[in-house]
């Protein structure tokens, strides 16, 4: 289970009483990692697990179908006794994995779960990217703020849905969102997506990247993505952080 921020410094076991008409959790044990930065929000324990108490410990495919979407795996790993999550490269080299929204948290889809759904990955694929697809489409133009940082003229969303990073999936898609021209748009967070002039400084867009990235301790892989013609390219940042 990774939260679309993250939880308190804790590890813990909470049980839950089965609820009648259908399996529910009956216990989870938490895992959270290091504290965020002070500019990011996150959703409290009881937030996720009383969104988790509405989900069936099932989570059969029908239910879950329409909530399934993509998910960039975060730079800090998983704690170890959580199931790998199912991966896939998809264009332009983009490694992915899935998740289950149940609103303040995504749960991992793995391996078990796809075969249990008797569905190959390949429908797991476009279900996400159709349900991706909604998303985008229903992303009001106030989402998106407009601001300047060191003089450079920044783009922002920051989607409801909690998966705006993924959005560079869809790239014929994201004129809507952020317009037609080329551009370069940066990811720090699942749920950031900066959009900027293609020929802006790659020191400084590196820098804004860290500036964002530690802010949050689950932050994403650095790198840029070079939108034009509705197509998108991958384009290395470097190491998070400065890191060298």
């Amino acid at each position: 289970m990774g939260n679309k921020r993250r939880t308190k410094d804790r590890k813990r076991t909470t049980s839950r009483r089965t609820s009648r008409g259908g399996r529910r959790w009956s216990s989870i044990e938490v895992h959270a990692g290091p504290v965020t930065g002070p500019n990011v929000v996150s959703p409290g324990l009881d937030e996720v697990l009383a969104a988790m108490e509405g989900v069936s410990s099932d989570l059969d495919w029908p239910t879950v179908e329409d909530k399934v979407v993509p998910v960039f795996q975060r730079v800090r790993p998983y704690h170890p006794s959580m199931p790998e999550p199912v991966r896939m490269v998809v264009p332009p080299g983009l490694s992915i994995s899935f998740g289950i929204d149940i609103g303040p948290a995504f749960l991992g889809v793995h391996a078990e779960l796809v075969e249990r759904w008797e569905i190959t990955q390949e429908d797991l694929l476009a279900t996400a990217l159709d349900n991706l697809d909604r998303r985008m489409a229903a992303v009001p133009p106030d989402e998106v703020v407009d601001a300047a940082i060191d003089g450079l003229p920044v783009r922002a969303l920051q989607s409801s849905t909690g998966s705006a990073s993924t959005y560079v999936l869809r790239p014929a898609s994201l004129g809507r969102i952020f317009g037609t021209h080329p551009q370069l748009l940066i990811a720090p967070m699942r749920n950031l997506l900066l959009s900027m002039p293609l020929e802006a400084d790659r020191e400084l867009v590196s820098w804004l990247f860290d500036e964002f990235a530690a802010e949050d301790p689950n932050c994403l892989a650095p790198a840029a993505f070079v939108l034009r013609d509705r197509r998108l390219e991958l384009e290395p940042l470097g190491d998070p952080f400065g890191k060298a």
